[in-house]
């Protein structure tokens, strides 16, 4: 009888270890104890059984359907699939064909008691599976408690290192790539380049990749926005659920099996890793990434809007975006005119200006205001007790942080007692040292924030010759800017505009340092 051999194993390591030879030797050897000529060996190597989709088993089933053999010949029923349904439904489909099934290491007569026990094994089958996966999962969490990170794609800037019988698997620092992940928050954040620049920059400079063959922005803002440089990196962030089928998708059509969504941040764990960035860095580089997101042309090369993305509905707070009605160019509650947006209802009020002479209005006070070296002290004066407040604030954070690290540092000692006197194991030690490891990551992560804050709250030292410095360079380069100056003033020097029916608020950035002014730049 021409004879068709199957095997599988399901993971990868099981595929590296050559495991798949030992089934294929077993039924050859079957094969030739037992008269049988094999004709065809279908293979499925590091796939799982929790599948039809293998090639492998499609392989089989299309000599099946073809009529090319007989028989088919596998190690168990779980090498066909380790799902009972599925099981059940390839060897009807066999049987349909009248095509023989053999098991070596057991056998199952075609009678109702036969079918009975494959249903069983069947059922035995998928229920150690889901054991597997069940057990695998609480101790990869377990793991992942302890302070080991899951592999798989390690961020730029760290290099895996797997777990050992002594040591749990961690990321070190990869210095060469650590030095371009340094370099892409210091362009983004000190030079003002944005992502498709700073991946040109790196490709001219030849700066290598990890994977792709050239740097592109997306790249550069998937490293902006990575959170693991703050050095807490934290697993479990998405998990699978069932996709969502969209109405104007076919069933057919859809191939999606699964998806994943967000997980709740008090489901996530954090494992301490080296950290790259601080977070004085890191939360400018987050707010830049926001502002420039709501500034960005998008397509639009026709209509030059100087307050893009700055302009915000003083009803409702959603942003007040420019629009065309009549060949003539508004700014207009975005909430307002899309009724899809859930927002504060205003109806009644229209949120609407033209941008044009709105544009002038707002050119014209900045003008004024940087022109007048009094007026800029004056409004310097006026932010004095507020930037006295941020500083007593960050002074008391940072005293209520060094109190709990000096909590943190008692608890630790006592439990290195407990473990001395054999209160506790070694397991108990491991466990405790490494909680108390990732709550002090966060406190020293939180104290240099706040040590930062510190740092640039201080009490002003601008005198009036700096910023009569500063009202003359900005007037002479305000009276001959093109539209592409007027922008990177505005947005150096404009917050964000609320409009309201009858006046807008213009909130700005004045500088409240020595350092801050002079580096303002020299247009």
């Amino acid at each position: 009888m021409n004879v068709a051999i199957y095997a599988r194993v399901s993971t990868q390591s099981q595929a590296k270890e050559g495991t798949i030879n030992s089934q294929l030797e077993a039924l050859r050897d079957y094969a030739k104890s037992h008269d049988l000529t094999i004709t065809h060996e279908c293979i499925d190597n590091g796939v799982s059984g929790s599948t039809l989709e293998r090639d492998g088993l499609d392989e089989l089933r299309d000599l099946a359907l073809a009529g090319e053999v007989s028989g088919v010949l596998a190690l168990s029923p779980d090498r066909l699939s380790r799902s009972q349904f599925d099981q059940m439904v390839l060897m009807r489909e066999f049987k349909k064909r009248e095509i023989k099934v053999v098991f070596t290491n057991q056998q199952f007569e075609d009678t109702p008691a036969g079918n009975l026990m494959l249903q069983i094994q069947g059922a035995i089958s998928e229920y150690e599976r889901a054991t597997i996966r069940d057990r695998m999962r609480r101790g990869q969490k377990h793991a992942v408690k302890n302070g080991q990170v899951i592999a798989g794609n390690t961020p730029y800037g760290y290099k895996l290192i797997r777990k050992t019988e002594t040591t749990i698997a961690r990321w070190e620092v990869n210095e060469a790539e650590a030095k371009i992940v340094h370099m892409v928050f210091d362009l983004y954040v000190k030079q003002g380049m944005k992502g498709a620049q700073i991946a040109r920059y790196l490709n001219d400079k030849g700066f290598p990749t990890r994977k792709a063959p050239k740097w592109r922005g997306t790249v550069v803002y998937k490293i902006l926005k990575n959170k693991s440089y703050l050095g807490i990196a934290y697993m479990y962030k998405n998990k699978r659920v069932i996709p969502k089928r969209r109405s104007q998708i076919s069933e057919k059509e859809s191939k999606a099996t699964n998806a994943t969504k967000p997980t709740a941040q008090e489901d996530q764990i954090g494992v301490p890793v080296p950290q790259l960035i601080d977070r004085a860095t890191w939360d400018t580089a987050q707010e830049l990434l926001k502002k420039n997101a709501n500034r960005s042309r998008r397509n639009n090369h026709v209509n030059k809007y100087l307050l893009r993305g700055l302009v915000v509905c003083g009803e409702c707070g959603s942003v007040c975006s420019g629009y065309v009605s009549n060949k003539k160019t508004y700014y207009s509650c975005g909430a307002k005119r899309n009724k899809n947006i859930t927002t504060k209802p205003h109806d009644d009020v229209r949120i609407a200006t033209r941008q044009k002479p709105f544009d002038e209005k707002i050119w014209q006070g900045l003008t004024e205001l940087l022109g007048d070296p009094e007026n800029l002290q004056e409004q310097i004066a006026k932010r004095l007790p507020q930037i006295s407040k941020l500083s007593q604030s960050a002074k008391n954070e940072q005293s209520k942080i060094g109190k709990k690290l000096e909590r943190l540092d008692m608890q630790e000692k006592r439990i290195l007692d407990a473990y001395r006197e054999e209160i506790i194991d070694l397991d108990e030690l491991r466990e405790q040292k490494s909680k108390i490891a990732e709550i002090r990551a966060t406190l020293q992560a939180e104290e240099k924030a706040a040590q930062s804050q510190l740092e640039h709250s201080g009490r002003p030292e601008i005198t009036m010759d700096i910023l009569g410095d500063i009202s003359a360079r900005f007037e002479r380069a305000m009276g001959k800017a093109d539209f592409a100056t007027r922008e990177k003033i505005t947005n150096l020097l404009v917050q964000s505009v609320a409009l309201h029916k009858k006046k807008a608020v213009v909130k700005g950035y004045i500088p409240m340092t020595t350092t801050d002014a002079l580096s303002l730049p020299r247009l």
